[in-house]
């Protein structure tokens, strides 16, 4: 039922950006049963609904991708894409999606450029969502530390309050980007620290030795958006 109730949601954001006609080419069903769906009257049955989210699925990447600037390497500007709440609404849709049939207290993240992902992902599951910060904030007298180790040998500390991450919660770790993994990694050990359990981790744009790399050594499920 929840992936039959997302598949409305999203379909109502698919006609914001396109005709009837448009849908109906993009899905093999007719205006007048879209116009249904739409507006409430009948909801799809599971095998639609999930093909609706499936193409508005790749719709998404190809959006994004297009909005990311290269310049080389792995060096890139996805800032069109960061600061744009109604797309970041529309990712967070495909997140809840991916992970509905799991139970999600906490949305925990880091900063800085993971917040504003985390905040559209925490509405969307009504949960609160978690900061890993570099440095400990004034005004918060205890804090869970977890020192993160780079490729380079080079490492710093993330910190969280102490019980902004209760024992037993149920934690989607999700990230804008990944690079290399070490900073998921690190969120994990904070999980273990906090005896929480992580149920599964969301990137919007991973790169795909960093992805290869964590599969290897995660046993949590990896969903990631865009691949590069």
């Amino acid at each position: 039922m929840k992936t039959r109730l997302s598949s409305i949601e999203i379909l109502r954001l698919m006609k914001e950006e396109h005709s009837y006609e448009e849908l109906s080419s993009m899905l093999g069903l007719s205006a007048p049963i879209l116009s249904r769906y739409i507006n409430g009257h009948v909801l799809p049955n599971l095998e639609r609904s999930k093909k609706i989210i499936e193409v508005f699925r790749e719709q998404l990447i190809d959006l994004i991708k297009r909005r990311i600037r290269f310049e080389d390497g792995k060096i890139f500007d996805h800032s069109a894409v960061l600061y744009n709440p109604s797309l970041l609404d529309k990712i967070s849709k495909l997140v809840f999606n991916e992970f509905s049939s799991m139970k999600v207290d906490k949305v925990l993240t880091v900063e800085a450029d993971g917040i504003p992902l985390a905040v559209e992902v925490s509405r969307e599951f009504g949960v609160n969502f978690v900061v890993a910060k570099s440095k400990k904030e004034m005004g918060i007298k205890d804090f869970i530390e977890v020192k993160r180790v780079f490729s380079s040998g080079a490492y710093s500390y993330l910190f969280v309050p102490e019980g902004s991450i209760e024992q037993n919660d149920k934690v989607l770790i999700v990230d804008d980007v990944v690079r290399t993994g070490f900073t998921l990694e690190t969120l994990l050990e904070i999980c273990k620290k906090c005896k929480a359990e992580p149920i599964g981790i969301f990137a919007m744009i991973c790169f795909e030795d960093a992805l290869n790399r964590l599969r290897q050594k995660i046993n949590h499920p990896i969903k990631v958006l865009v691949r590069i």
